[in-house]
C-alpha cells in the first residue's frame, strides 16, 4: 500500500482507489472529505492514472482551492511541481474563455464586470427604460438575473421565474442588460459558466478537445452545485465518465441562491454506472452530538442516508435553555462561554454562537461587550455598524444636536430625496464660509440660492420634519420617536421589495433596534435621547478584537458551514424565527431548514447549546412566543435543562402545553402535506368569522380586528381553544378556501 494511503479508513480508501467510471462519495460531516479528494488527485497521479494537467478538481472558494493545492503538492512530493487545475468553477470557466473567446463571441480582450460594474449598468438600463428605482433596485434585478443566467434561461425565456410581480420590468431590463453587455465586450460572474456550457452545446469539436483534456473530474459541495454547473460537468464528463463527485444531501442549505438537491440525489440517475461510498466514521465530535445531530436529520425524506458514529467519547449532554427573555438568553450564553473558559479553559476562538437572522445577534453583543469578552461577527457587520442601524441612530443624533454636521450629512438624502451630492457640497462650502452649523443654512435662502430647485424644497421639507421631531422627542417615549422618524421617511418603504431578503434582513434589523430601545427605557432610571445615544456609543466603540486576540465568533447558521468549534451555542429557537417562516414559504417545505439546523449541530465538536426565549421584543412587540419543532425532535436521552442534566426530559425544557403544541406542528408542517385548499390574501381581505390557517398554530377562526395599516391587528381563536393576537402584516395567516 501507499504509504499516503496507509492511514485511510476503510471507506476513505475506497473513495480514493476507485478510478474508473463515476463515483459518489456521501461525505458525513467531520468524516474527512478534504483528505479523500487530495488523495484522489495524488493517487492518480502517482499510479500513472493521469498526467496533472488531466485532472480538474472543483470547490467552491478560492481559499479551499489554495489549500486543496498546497495538501496535494504535500502529498506528491517529488511531483511537487506538477500544474493541476483545481479552482472554482468560475476561474476555471474564465481561462478557458480567454482560450475560446473567439468561438465564444467575445473578443479576447472581453470585460469580466464586477457587482460595482454591474449595478451601473442596470441603473443605466432602468433610466433608458423610464423604470423608477424605487420601485425596483438594481440589487433586485440582478438577483433575478443571476437566478435566470444558473437556470440557463435568457431574456425571453423568463415568464415562470419573473412571475409574481413586475414580470415586464424584469424581462425588459434583462433584455436591455445583455445588449449593453454584448456592446461593451462583457461578461457578468454568472455569464462565465454559462457562456462556456453554450459553447461546448454548439461546438462538438472544442467539446471533444476538453474532454480528452480533462479525462479525470473531481467536485467538492456537489450539493451545493446548481443547473448550469450540473450541465458543465455533464458535458464535461460524456465521454470517459471518470467522474467522482462528493457531498452530503443533509448539508444542502444554499436553494435560495439556485443550488440543486436533487443533482446529488439523482446522481445514479444521472450517471446509471455510478458507485455510491459512504462516509459515516466522523473524526469532530462527539457521540452524543452525532447521536442528536442523527435523530434530528432522520425527519427528513430527501435523504440518501447515512448514520455518523465516532471512535471518540460519550461527551456531555447537549443543553437546552429556556430563556424568559432575549436579554436573559444573551445573559445565559455569555455566562456558559465565561464558565468553559475559566473552567475548562477553552479559547474564546473555539467557541461560536449562531443564529437564523443576524438581528439575533444584538442581545449576546450587548452582553459580551458588558463582561469585556471579546468577539468578530462571521460574514456580517456588528449590529450597530449595519447601515439601517447607523443610518436612524444619526437621525437620532440630529434630533438630539442640530449642530452634528457629520451625523446631517449621513442622512441629508438618505432616503433619496434628492438633494445630490453637489446641492451638499453647495451648503457645505457656503456653511463654512460663514461659519454655521450645516443644520442652520438648509433654509438659508442664500445658500440655498445655489442649489436646484427641486432640492431646495426637499431640504426645507427636511428641515421641517426634524423640526417636528425636535418638539415630540420629549414629549412621547424614544421608540415613539424613531417610530415617527420611520413613517415621516418612509425608511423602511425606501429598502425596495418588502420581500427581498436584503429588505427583509434590513427590516429586521430595525425591528430589533426598537427593541432594544423599549428594554432601555424599561430598565433605565431616567430614560432620555441623549442618555440612550451616549449608551450607544460607548456601546458601539471599543469593542473591536485585537487582529491576533482569540475571540468569540458571531454568525447566521449559513457562515457556520465548514467551520467547527468545541462549544457551539444556537440562539433564537422559536416559532417564527427558525425553521424561518419566509423560507418554508418560498420553498414550500421545512426539510432545508431542518438541513440548516443540523450543519448547526454538527459545527461542535464537544459542547452544545440550545436556546430560545419564552418572550421576546418583535416587530415592536413584546410577544410570547413557542419554541421551534426543532427542540421536540431532539433526542431527550441526550439532552438537559440547565436545573437537571442527569435526568432529561423534554418537559425539563419545554412547559408540557407548548410541547403539545409543538408535537401537533409536526404532523402538519408541510406545506405538501395540507389537506385544505388556501389563499393568500391581498390588500384588507381579512374579516371577522373568517376561517384562517396559521402555518405553526393550525386553523382558527377571525374573533376580532383592531387598528389600521401597519397596525392592524388580528385576534384569532384556534381549534387548540388559545387566542392570539397578530399583526396582519407578520401573521402570515391564510384564508381558508
Amino acid at each position: 500500500m501507499i504509504e499516503s494511503l496507509q492511514h485511510l479508513n476503510p471507506e476513505q480508501y475506497q473513495a480514493v482507489t476507485q478510478v474508473e467510471g463515476p463515483l459518489l462519495v456521501i461525505a458525513g460531516a467531520g468524516s474527512g472529505k478534504t483528505r479523500v479528494i487530495t488523495h484522489r488527485i495524488a493517487y492518480l497521479i502517482q499510479q500513472e492514472f493521469a498526467q496533472p494537467w488531466q485532472i480538474f478538481a472543483s470547490t467552491f472558494t478560492n481559499k479551499a482551492a489554495r489549500e486543496m493545492r498546497e495538501r496535494v503538492y504535500k502529498l506528491l512530493g517529488a511531483h511537487s511541481q506538477a500544474r493541476l487545475a483545481v479552482s472554482t468553477f468560475h476561474s476555471f470557466c474564465a481561462n478557458l474563455l480567454r482560450r475560446e473567446s473567439v468561438k465564444a463571441g467575445l473578443s479576447p480582450r472581453f470585460t469580466i464586470l464586477d457587482d460595482t460594474d454591474q449595478k451601473g449598468i442596470v441603473r443605466s438600463c432602468m433610466q433608458k427604460l423610464e423604470i423608477d428605482s424605487k420601485v425596483l433596485t438594481p440589487e433586485q434585478v440582478l438577483d433575478r438575473i443571476g437566478q435566470a443566467k444558473i437556470r440557463m434561461l435568457g431574456p425571453d425565456d423568463v415568464d415562470e421565474l419573473f412571475a409574481g410581480g413586475r414580470q415586464e420590468e424584469y424581462t425588459a431590463i434583462y433584455r436591455e442588460y445583455e445588449e449593453m453587455l454584448r456592446r461593451n465586450d462583457a461578461v457578468d460572474f454568472d455569464d462565465l459558466i454559462l457562456r462556456v456550457v453554450r459553447l461546448f452545446e454548439s461546438d462538438a469539436d472544442t467539446l471533444d478537445h476538453y474532454q480528452n483534456r480533462y479525462q479525470h473530474l473531481l467536485v467538492d459541495e456537489y450539493q451545493d452545485t446548481n443547473l448550469v454547473q450540473f450541465r458543465l460537468i455533464e458535458l464535461m464528463a460524456g465521454k470517459r465518465q471518470n467522474l467522482c463527485v462528493v457531498g452530503d444531501e443533509d448539508q444542502s442549505i444554499y436553494s435560495w441562491r439556485g443550488a440543486e438537491i436533487t443533482n446529488l440525489l439523482n446522481f445514479q440517475k444521472h450517471f446509471p454506472t455510478a458507485q455510491i461510498v459512504r462516509l459515516e466514521q466522523n473524526y469532530r465530535s462527539t457521540k452524543t452530538i452525532l447521536e442528536i445531530a442523527d435523530a434530528v436529520i432522520e425527519h427528513n425524506t430527501e435523504r440518501l442516508g447515512k448514520h455518523l458514529w465516532t471512535d471518540g467519547a460519550q461527551g456531555n449532554p447537549g443543553m437546552v435553555y429556556a430563556a424568559t427573555s432575549s436579554q436573559s438568553e444573551g445573559r445565559f450564553v455569555v455566562q456558559q462561554i465565561q464558565r468553559l473558559h475559566h473552567e475548562e479553559g477553552i479559547p474564546y476562538n473555539e467557541m461560536g454562537v449562531f443564529y437564523r437572522i443576524n438581528a439575533l445577534s444584538r442581545a449576546v453583543e450587548d452582553e459580551l461587550r458588558a463582561e469585556n469578552i471579546p468577539y468578530r461577527v462571521i460574514g456580517g457587520i456588528k449590529f450597530y455598524d449595519r447601515m439601517e442601524i447607523k443610518d436612524i441612530l444619526a437621525y437620532l443624533t440630529v434630533v438630539a444636536n442640530p449642530y452634528s454636521n457629520l451625523a446631517l450629512s449621513r442622512v441629508i438624502n438618505r432616503p433619496k430625496r434628492g438633494i445630490g451630492e453637489k446641492s451638499v457640497q453647495t451648503l457645505m462650502a457656503f456653511a463654512d464660509r460663514e461659519s454655521l452649523p450645516l443644520y442652520e443654512v438648509m433654509t438659508d435662502l442664500r445658500a440655498l440660492d445655489g442649489v436646484p430647485k427641486k432640492a431646495a424644497g426637499a431640504l426645507m421639507q427636511l428641515r421641517d420634519l426634524f423640526e417636528k421631531w425636535r418638539e415630540r422627542m420629549d414629549a412621547i417615549p424614544l421608540d415613539a420617536l424613531v417610530q415617527l422618524i420611520l413613517d415621516d421617511t418612509q425608511y423602511i418603504e425606501s429598502l425596495g421589495d418588502e420581500a427581498s431578503l436584503e429588505a427583509v434582513t434590513r427590516t429586521e434589523n430595525i425591528n430589533e433596534l426598537l427593541g432594544s430601545i423599549k428594554e432601555y427605557e424599561k430598565n433605565a432610571d431616567a430614560p432620555s435621547i441623549y442618555d440612550y445615544l451616549e449608551r450607544v456609543a460607548l456601546a458601539a466603540g471599543g469593542d473591536e478584537a485585537e487582529p491576533n486576540e482569540p475571540s468569540v465568533s458571531l454568525m447566521t447558521l449559513h457562515a457556520a458551514k465548514g467551520l467547527e468549534f468545541r462549544a457551539v451555542f444556537m440562539i433564537g429557537l422559536e416559532e417564527n424565527l427558525f425553521p424561518s417562516p419566509r423560507a418554508i414559504k418560498d420553498r414550500g417545505n421545512i426539510e432545508e431548514e431542518r438541513r440548516l439546523f443540523y450543519v448547526g449541530i454538527t459545527r461542535a465538536k464537544q459542547h452544545l447549546f440550545f436556546s430560545w426565549a419564552k418572550t421576546r421584543l418583535m416587530y415592536g412587540r413584546q410577544d410570547w412566543t413557542t419554541p421551534s419543532v426543532f427542540l421536540s425532535e431532539l433526542p431527550r436521552a441526550y439532552c438537559a435543562s440547565p436545573e437537571e442534566a442527569d435526568e432529561a426530559r423534554l418537559e425539563d425544557f419545554m412547559p408540557r402545553d407548548m410541547q403539545r403544541k409543538v408535537e401537533q406542528h409536526l404532523a402538519r408542517y408541510s406545506y405538501k402535506k395540507k389537506k385544505t385548499k388556501s389563499t393568500i390574501p391581498s390588500g384588507n381581505f381579512y374579516a371577522v368569522g373568517q376561517r384562517v390557517e396559521h402555518l405553526f398554530l393550525g386553523q382558527g377562526e377571525i374573533v376580532a380586528i383592531e387598528g389600521d395599516g401597519a397596525e392592524k391587528r388580528l385576534t384569532v381563536r384556534f381549534e387548540d381553544g388559545e387566542t392570539s393576537e397578530v399583526l396582519e402584516r407578520y401573521g402570515d395567516l391564510r384564508i381558508v378556501g
